[in-house]
Order: structure tokens, then C-alpha cells, then sequence
């Protein structure tokens, strides 16, 4: 979600109310025994900072566990928590008098030993604990006597509870409120804030690094019992709502978010009265488009834009119109030019840098020139960097990576998604990025792995992508991607119903790639009515881009011609002029990789018709696309293709030309074997072997002949499923 939405610096903020509590007592006491020591080991040192950083971060708690702590093996600090135990005995025993010696002591803490200005004091009074301990002063000093008793009560019960009756749970004092009694550990102002700050922060950029969502959402009703109008825990609930696809208790937490943060009757300005609830209406119809309630999103959307203009706050303006391009699929191109240039005149870098980005990806999709395309994502480039802006960094790495390969360059492809991996593992870890952008590279490479046969390689880099982007809306990448990665082995072992089962599962995941997936089982199994029926759906569907349109060409192509008669001069002719249409696409969309598959299938169907030497011009031209930016199983079926194209053109018998263009055709023959044994696609094997067979037999190589019949053999017996498309390329 875009950063700046939340945007309400000027609305009425409840902020945290800082309680002094016997928790806090004890950890001033630790710092205050820790500085009066002179002798202190280095290790000691170190081991107090970690712990004391760790203590003052810490919501309050139970001083049994508090010196648990403190004892184990994981600091060198026994010595400073057995002093702490007798010190809390020995002010439980004094009374208040002892409350008050240990804050007059606090106070020389910050103090110079000596009266000259070279004197250096035990604590500087502007470190993080120096802060702290003014900061605890200063509370107990606005304590009234009867507060002071009071917290003296609350102490002696506090100390009491830990060291003579183990772990029972005490109370602690809420000066001028009630006692919280209902949780385990009480939250102050300060610490509640950096927990939900640092929170917020890991869902939005590392979620790895967030809390589980169970345990915080725990940790958010813990938070709100002690501060029941603290809005932006209401916020941290909702986005961890998001990460779960929770949308009832995500619309729950947004309305008490901005309940909570509405302004108060006494407010000055109209302005201020309206900037929350503008703002409440934009958060709205980000969470409507993040579960795609679009109508839904619009409306809210509208809400916002009016109440906007009426304030004439510009920037809220800028942040809906991004919004209302997002949601839109009708001139895009106007609307995010619009955009970009009025965001540039208010400097919101944000919106700039992913205006670019959109920008680029709809100019993709219109067929502008790639490199006008890529020019505008180096602008965005130039921005985040400018801005530091780690997130959109990741977003356009990905975005290059996944034009590469719209474009049909795999091998920069991959080098895009390799950069935005190395991007993130550099050695100022708080900068890596996290997020959706991240998973898609991680996801790239395994679909790259799988497209190479590398399985082993593959299902663990799919294994850490579990394991990092375990919640939404990252999770969805990776699980589709292991869908398909489980089709594709089924569709090569020609597990028709298995295969089947996986193409109706990820309709959640993509509907458009679900079709796709039915149609190919479809015309795998010879359903050819079933198969040409949902191919024709495709072009129904909204938002079909120019790749997947020529993809549905290609199959429908392939549909018509597998269902008539191999050389059927009805079906080469419409399947020729479908193939000439979807050429035109891809060549004016930039389209190289597709545009050499339909050069390819075109070349399949002219070789069927008895044009050879066509054929075989159409493979020379597209090949070599194949062959440096196909996966194996496209390069092993270009080389048969090849091979079948050698041999047509061969001159009759008896001709040494012939004999050299057979072997020519036996070299691709058997680099196709390897090709589609390593990606375990044995029903090529089989029919490569059998033309393999065909061809030693035409020159007499009798030995080679009966060795692939053999292995032929071998392969019919443990892979006995017939392949009926074998005549498509």
C-alpha cells in the first residue's frame, strides 16, 4: 500500500500517556547500580547496553522474569542482578524515604562528580539512557504524595510477588487511571509507539522479520486494553489483517483506526475537521482495491476526490487520481501522464516513481517501442534513487525483469531478477526490501530453473520462498507458480486427470492462466470441442493482454489442426490464417519469443501441406530466437522440427547430399533426445527415437537402428501413455 495514504499529521492525534510503573522502578534501579560500579569487565559492558536497550524497549513485566533474565547464561550480568534483588529488597523495607534516596541518586547520575567543567558525569544526560532516566524523573516528580504512596504500595506488591512468591502476577499503578488487569504485560506510551512503529515498518518492507500473525494480533488486543484510543494500533491490525487476506477484521480495524483519530468539537479550521475523514475515505478504497472490490473502491475513491477539493488539498488530489488509474482499464495511457506531471509540480517523489512504473507497463502492453519503455523506467530509477526509495527500487527491477520477459529475452529476464536478489543481500541488512517485488524475482529464477530441467534446483529455491513470503499477498506468486510447476510434470508424463485437477485449482490464483492450462489438457486428451470452447472464452475475457491473445491463437490453431486430418488443406488454411494473425500481433508488440513460436507452428503446417522449402526458411529465421532464449523443451522441439525440415529438402536417392543432410538431421534428432530427457518429457523421447530409427535405417546403420528401438522399447514399457498431438509441433 502506498506510503503516503496514511497521511494525518494534521488530524486529532490521542497520543499516548506516559504511567510511571514499578517495572520502570526496577530498571532505573538496574542503570543506577550498573553506573555506581567502577569495576566493570568489557563483557560486562557490552552485555549491559544489549540487555538494558532490550529492557527499556520491553512492555512491562513480572520482576521474577525481569531477573530470570538478567541471571541467564545469555548476559555476563549475575553480579548487577543480585545487587538489583537486594536493592529492591532493601526499599521494600525502608519505605518511601528509600523510594526517594534512589531518585535523588538518579538525578546525580547525570550530574558531574566534580564542580569543574572538564568533569565527566556517570551518565550522559543525552544518551539513550540518560533520556530514559530524565524522562522517569521527571514522571515521578509530577507525582503528587498521595501518587507517591501509591506507587510505593504498588512497588512493595511488585517486589513482594517476585522474590517471596515466584510468578504471581502483581499490579501496577496507573497513576490517574485505573489498574490494567486484564493483560500479562502492561505497555507504556513510549514503548507501544516504537513497537508499532517498528512493526508496521517490517510489514510494509520485510515482512519476515514482523511477528507471526497470530502472535501480533495478540500483541495488538494487549496493546489496546492498556490504551484502548490508541489509533495506530488499530492501523497495525489492519495491515496484518491484509497480510492474511482477513477483509472483515481489515475494514473493522480501518473504521477504529480513523473513529479514534476523528477530530474533537473544539477544532479550529474546516480543514482540519476534514483532513481525517478524506484521508479514512482514501484508506477505504485502498483496502477495497486490494481485495479487487472495484465499484466498491470507486465509490469511496469519488468520496475522497470531493472532500479534497472542497479542503483543496492538492495532495490527497494526486494520491486518489493514482488510485483511479489503478482501478481503471480504459485510457490509462492520458490518466498517468496527467498523474506523473502533477505530482512532479508537489514533489510527492512517491507517486512520481510509480506513475513512471505504471507508465511503462501500459505503454508495454500498447505496443509502444521498448525503448521508450525502458527509458521511462531509468527516469523512475533516477527518482528512487534520488529518494531512496528501497521498495520501488525492488518494484522496478521486477518490473524490467518481467518485460524482458513479455519481450521474450529470458537471459535478461534472469539477470534482472539475479540483480534485484543481490540488491538484497548486501551488508546494511536494515535497508533490504521485502515484499511482492522481491517474491516475484525469488519466483523467476525457479520458473527459469524449471524451463532448464533443473527440478532439484527449482523445488528449493520454491522451498525458501515459502518459507520468506509465507502470508499475502506475496504467497499467491509462489503458489502458483508451484502449480504449475506440478502441471508441467504432469502434462510431460501425460497425466491427463491429474493435470486437469491442477489447471481447475489455480482458477483462485489466475482465472486467465487456469483456461489456458484446461484448454492444453484438453487438446493433450483429444477433447477438441471442450478445448476450442474455452480458447474462445479467452477473448471474451477483460484485460487480455497481446502476449495471451497470440498464445490463444496458438492453441487454437493447434486445436483445429489436431482435430482434422494431418494435411487437410480445410484445416491448414485457417489454422495458416490464424497464425498469420497472431504474427502481426506479436511483431507489433515486440513480441520476439512468440513471434518465433508462431514461425515455428507455421512452418509445421507448411511442411504438413508438402511446402518443405518454406518450411525450412521459416525455421532458419526463427531457431535461433529459440535456441538463445527458450527453455530445453522449445529448443528440443525446434531441433526436430529442424531435423524433419533436413530431410525434406534432402534430394531423392541415391545422392551424397542427401546422406549428409540425413546426418545433419540425426545430430539434432539426438540433441533433442538429451534436451527432452533432462526436462523428463518421455513421449518426445519416444517419438525422437522412433524417427531416430527411421533415419539409421535409411542409411543402414543397423546397429544405431536397433539401439533405439531398444531404449524405445525400454520407454514404452515404463511410460506406456500414447501421445495423439505428436504431429503438431
Amino acid at each position: 500500500m502506498n506510503k503516503e495514504v496514511l497521511n494525518i499529521e494534521g488530524a486529532a492525534k490521542k497520543t499516548q500517556k506516559e504511567t510511571l510503573t514499578p517495572y520502570k522502578i526496577a530498571i532505573v534501579m538496574f542503570i543506577n547500580i550498573y553506573c555506581d560500579e567502577s569495576a566493570k569487565e568489557i563483557v560486562e559492558r557490552r552485555d549491559f547496553c544489549i540487555a538494558a536497550l532490550k529492557l527499556i524497549q520491553s512492555p512491562d513485566m513480572d520482576l521474577r522474569p525481569l531477573l530470570d533474565l538478567l541471571y541467564s547464561s545469555e548476559f555476563v550480568l549475575q553480579q548487577f542482578a543480585h545487587t538489583l534483588e537486594n536493592e529492591l529488597q532493601l526499599l521494600n523495607d525502608n519505605g518511601v524515604m528509600a523510594l526517594l534516596d534512589l531518585f535523588e541518586n538518579l538525578g546525580k547520575l547525570t550530574k558531574p562528580a566534580l564542580d569543574h567543567s572538564l568533569a565527566q558525569p556517570l551518565l550522559n544526560k543525552n544518551s539513550v539512557l540518560g533520556l530514559y532516566v530524565r524522562r522517569i524523573i521527571i514522571l515521578f516528580e509530577r507525582l503528587t504524595f498521595y501518587q507517591v504512596v501509591l506507587l510505593y504500595e504498588s512497588l512493595k506488591n511488585y517486589i513482594e510477588g517476585g522474590i517471596k512468591n515466584g510468578c504471581e502476577n502483581s499490579t501496577s499503578l496507573k497513576i490517574e487511571e485505573s489498574f490494567c488487569r486484564k493483560n500479562k504485560h502492561i505497555w507504556g506510551g513510549r514503548q507501544a509507539e516504537l513497537l508499532v512503529a517498528q512493526q508496521a515498518h517490517a510489514l510494509q518492507t520485510d515482512e519476515h522479520k514482523a511477528l507471526p500473525p497470530a502472535e501480533l494480533q495478540v500483541l495488538v488486543r494487549e496493546l489496546l486494553t492498556c490504551s484502548p484510543y490508541y489509533a495506530e494500533a488499530h492501523y497495525l491490525s489492519y495491515l496484518n489483517c491484509l497480510r492474511v487476506n482477513e477483509y472483515c477484521g481489515a475494514l473493522d480495524s480501518l473504521y477504529h483506526c480513523f473513529d479514534r483519530l476523528a477530530p474533537v468539537e473544539n477544532r479550529s479550521t474546516s480543514d482540519d475537521r476534514s483532513r481525517t475523514f478524506r484521508y479514512a475515505a482514501l484508506n477505504l478504497a485502498a483496502l477495497h482495491a486490494q481485495f479487487n472490490h472495484k465499484d466498491v473502491a470507486r465509490s469511496a475513491l469519488k468520496e475522497a476526490i470531493m472532500m479534497a477539493q472542497e479542503a483543496g488539498d492538492n495532495v490527497c488530489l494526486q494520491l486518489a487520481h493514482a488510485w483511479m488509474y489503478h482501478l481503471t482499464d480504459e485510457k490509462k495511457g492520458p490518466l498517468i501522464e496527467r498523474s506523473v506531471g502533477k505530482a512532479c509540480m508537489l514533489g510527492i517523489s512517491h507517486t512520481i516513481s510509480l506513475g513512471l512504473i505504471a507508465s511503462a507497463h501500459n505503454s508495454a502492453m500498447e505496443g509502444v517501442n521498448p525503448q521508450h519503455v525502458f527509458e521511462t523506467l531509468m527516469k523512475s530509477d533516477i527518482v528512487n534513487c534520488q529518494h531512496s526509495m528501497i521498495d520501488l527500487m525492488s518494484m522496478t527491477l521486477t518490473e524490467k525483469s518481467a518485460l524482458w520477459a513479455y519481450y521474450g529475452k529470458t537471459e535478461m529476464s534472469s539477470i534482472c531478477s539475479q540483480l534485484l536478489l543481490l540488491h538484497n543481500t548486501g551488508e546494511k541488512k536494515q535497508q533490504m526490501f521485502n515484499g511482492p517485488s522481491t517474491c516475484q524475482a525469488v519466483v523467476n529464477i525457479a520458473n527459469i530453473l524449471v524451463e532448464f530441467g533443473e527440478y532439484n534446483l527449482a523445488s528449493v529455491v520454491l522451498d525458501h520462498a515459502k518459507e520468506r513470503f509465507p502470508n499475502e499477498p506475496s504467497n499467491k506468486v509462489w503458489m502458483l507458480s508451484e502449480q504449475l510447476y506440478d502441471f508441467s510434470q504432469l502434462m510431460k508424463s501425460e497425466k491427463w486427470r491429474e493435470a486437469e485437477a491442477i489447471a481447475t485449482q489455480i482458477v483462485s490464483l489466475d482465472p486467465l492462466e487456469s483456461k489456458f492450462r484446461k484448454a492444453e489438457v484438453c487438446l493433450a486428451k483429444g477433447d477438441f470441442p471442450k478445448g476450442l470452447k474455452i480458447v474462445n472464452s479467452i477473448e471474451y475475457m477483460k484485460g487480455v493482454t497481446p502476449q495471451n491473445r497470440v498464445r490463444a491463437m496458438l492453441l487454437s490453431s493447434e486445436i483445429t489442426s489436431a482435430s482434422i486430418l494431418l494435411g487437410s488443406s480445410i484445416a491448414c488454411c485457417n489454422s495458416i490464417v490464424l497464425l498469420n494473425s497472431a504474427l502481426e500481433i506479436a511483431t507489433q508488440n515486440h513480441i520476439s519469443y512468440y513471434a518465433a513460436l508462431v514461425k515455428m507452428h507455421l512452418a509445421n503446417i507448411q511442411l504438413s501441406m508438402g511446402m518443405p522449402y518454406q518450411a525450412s526458411k521459416l525455421v532458419d529465421e526463427a531457431i535461433v530466437q529459440i535456441l538463445t532464449q527458450g527453455g530445453l523443451y522449445d529448443q528440443g522441439r525446434a531441433l526436430v522440427l529442424r531435423a524433419k525440415c533436413l530431410v525434406a529438402v534432402a534430394p531423392p536417392p541415391p545422392n551424397s547430399k542427401r546422406d549428409e543432410a540425413i546426418l545433419n538431421a540425426i545430430k539434432a534428432l539426438l540433441k533433442a533426445k538429451i534436451l527432452f530427457s533432462k526436462t523428463e518429457a518421455f513421449g518426445r523421447v519416444k517419438s525422437t527415437l522412433y524417427l531416430l530409427s527411421i533415419l539409421y535405417n535409411e542409411l543402414d546403420m543397423k546397429k544405431d537402428r536397433n539401439h533405439c528401438s531398444f531404449e524405445f522399447r525400454k520407454l514404452d514399457e515404463q511410460y506406456p501413455a500414447k501421445l495423439i498431438t505428436i504431429s503438431l509441433y
